[in-house]
């Protein structure tokens, strides 16, 4: 197995290290990525005013994602994003096809598509999933759009019991959205709320002045540390500040099969392409990335601030 002294935490929703070895060891052994996000699709049923993957990119056939997939067997997680993944036209037998060849099957989605109705086979076939709120009804439809069905879907899940965190873009102005959205997680029993900062790719660009970092970062957990413990949230808060985490630590493969590794500040669109999916082994890829100690210390929550 890769990584035999990492283990899963499914309590906290991150991986942690049982073993001695250090992370240039660990890296040393490894010929796979620990975790990496395939997208389906960059179609979408909404319209983030922050978005990063935005539409416009080719699918690859049905049986060239399959052979994807294969490839990548052996890896601890695979987290299924898009664009919107329930797009997908076959969703459903993507995550039958994976759920026998990683440890970890996950679904980042906006959650419109979870419904009453698919949401037991759902759980069968992932072990958790993120969904993405940016606030109250206002704030949220000012962002994305569909508040109401964005929420039925996170009772939907909830209800039925599947693990689940919830994400939110920090922006200028909106510290009583994230409170909101930490309150609202806890009361639904979410295991996390993660918080990201926008990265200056697709949509983002133009919010990229309102970056934040450093002492900004450090007020805002500050704040939802004494606000946890004044109100009794029992959720865990991540915050990813991405100059704290490192450039190019997410390892995403595109819907074409081109595999690229972001953020990667110094680089135009702040990714850097490593290969093909399509027509190079994951084994090869992974040799070419450059970014394999802030890919591990990532995904350990070394590099995170958690409230």
């Amino acid at each position: 197995m890769l990584l035999p002294s990492l283990v899963f935490n499914d309590h906290d929703q991150h991986f942690v290290h049982r073993g001695s070895e250090g992370v240039d060891e660990l890296v040393g052994s490894m010929h796979l990525p620990l975790s990496l996000t395939l997208q389906l699709t960059r179609g979408c049923n909404l319209k983030c005013i922050y978005c990063s993957e935005p539409p416009g990119i080719k699918m690859r056939k049905h049986e060239e994602m399959l052979a994807m997939i294969d490839k990548l067997s052996g890896m601890r997680r695979i987290i299924f994003s898009g664009g919107e993944p329930m797009l997908y036209k076959r969703f459903w037998e993507i995550l039958e096809y994976a759920r026998s060849r990683f440890e970890k099957v996950v679904l980042s989605t906006n959650g419109v598509y979870i419904t009453r109705e698919n949401i037991m086979r759902l759980k069968e076939l992932v072990d958790y999933i993120d969904i993405t709120v940016d606030g109250p009804r206002r704030q949220h439809n000012g962002i994305r759009g569909n508040y109401d069905a964005v929420l039925r879907g996170v009772v939907h899940v909830s209800s039925a019991g599947i693990p689940f965190s919830t994400i939110c873009v920090y922006l200028p102005g909106n510290k009583d959205a994230i409170h909101y959205i930490c309150q609202t997680g806890d009361a639904l029993g979410a295991v996390k709320v993660k918080i990201l900062t926008p990265i200056p790719k697709g949509r983002s660009v133009d919010l990229f002045a309102d970056f934040v970092t450093g002492d900004e970062i450090a007020k805002l957990k500050a704040y939802l540390a004494d606000e946890k413990e004044k109100n009794g949230w029992k959720i865990r808060l991540t915050i990813t500040d991405w100059l704290k985490v490192g450039e190019g630590h997410a390892i995403l493969v595109e819907p074409n099969g081109r595999m690229i590794a972001s953020p990667v500040w110094t680089h135009e669109d702040c990714i850097l392409p490593i290969g093909n999916l399509h027509s190079s082994s994951a084994e090869e890829l992974w040799t070419a990335y450059p970014y394999k100690a802030n890919h591990l210390k990532k995904y350990l929550e070394h590099t995170l601030d958690v409230a």
